[in-house]
């Protein structure tokens, strides 16, 4: 009878984690929700009632006005999407072998490169520092390379490789395959990638979130359209319609451009917009949901 009473406690306590969760998935929902709504609001709807789930009217007009932007549109996901491919890939192959160089005991230059990697993450030389020196040093201005190559390493993300490796990979392993002749690369290629595969994919999707929703680097270093990314054209939208509204506020605009601009979808346009560069990401999470929750767990716990 205990027993019974237990398993209903149990169940009782667990149905009601279950609605706390899902109270709380709704919460977070609600947001991509109104920005959906939002973008297939009528513009005088948003003038009339602000954002609402429950708009006057619906309309496609902030999608067709996107659709204006066509050809620099798909530019921009092919130059996102590529860095984001290129990008997440070279953080993790590189961040991956610096993290199993300095899991080994038997590397030599273990403790200098910790330090140093340690350094890097107290002291930075700044924006106008590294603008410099990516610029007049190295010369990615304008180049595709400076969307991925800085920042390709961080120093919180070696140290939770480094930390899966050292709890996962045990060292009778490595000896062993030391014993039947693997070499470094094999070994490491052939036994420690596939072991690391949940932290490869949890850093991984937030590598590639990240180079998704940058800008500051491409506002700072691209002006080609041929490598402005979407986030950036983002912005760029956004100046022109702040642009105009500053034009129409002090009566810089003929009758016709203002009678034009008032027609035009503002606010619907920004919210169709954003949910073109965010639906993408809320596509690719499901995927690596069970490995991201896996591999920061691990690395949270041991660390």
């Amino acid at each position: 009878m205990r027993d019974n009473v237990r398993r209903r406690t149990a169940g009782g306590g667990q149905g009601l984690l279950a609605l706390i969760l899902l109270l709380f998935t709704l919460l977070c929902f609600l947001p991509v929700l109104l920005v959906l709504i939002v973008s297939f609001s009528e513009e005088t709807s948003i003038a009339a009632k602000g954002f609402s789930y429950f708009p006057t009217a619906w309309s496609l007009s902030a999608y067709r006005y996107v659709m204006k932007f066509g050809g620099q549109l798909l530019v921009s996901y092919r130059v996102t999407i590529l860095e984001t491919l290129v990008g997440t890939l070279l953080s993790l192959f590189v961040t991956s072998m610096f993290a199993y160089s300095l899991s080994r005991k038997s590397f030599p230059w273990r403790g200098g490169l910790s330090i140093y990697l340690l350094i890097t993450m107290l002291f930075s030389g700044g924006t106008l520092g590294s603008y410099l020196v990516n610029t007049n040093l190295f010369h990615l201005k304008n180049s595709f390379w400076v969307l991925v190559l800085p920042g390709c390493v961080t120093t919180m993300n070696v140290i939770v490789m480094r930390t899966f490796i050292q709890t996962n990979v045990p060292d009778s392993l490595i000896e062993a395959a030391k014993i039947d002749g693997a070499s470094d690369y094999r070994l490491f290629f052939i036994i420690v990638i596939p072991i690391m595969a949940p932290v490869l994919a949890s850093l991984g999707f937030m590598g590639a979130v990240g180079h998704w929703n940058q800008w500051m680097t491409s506002y700072l270093y691209i002006s080609s359209p041929e490598l402005t990314t979407l986030q950036q054209m983002l912005i760029k939208i956004e100046n022109n319609l702040d642009f105009l509204k500053e034009r129409l506020a002090q009566g810089q605009m003929s009758l016709e451009e203002a009678q034009e601009f008032k027609n035009a979808p503002s606010e619907t346009a920004r919210m169709a917009m954003l949910f073109c560069t965010l639906g993408p990401v809320l596509v690719a999470y499901p995927f690596f949901q069970r490995f991201f929750i896996k591999g920061m767990t691990v690395g949270a716990i041991k660390g």
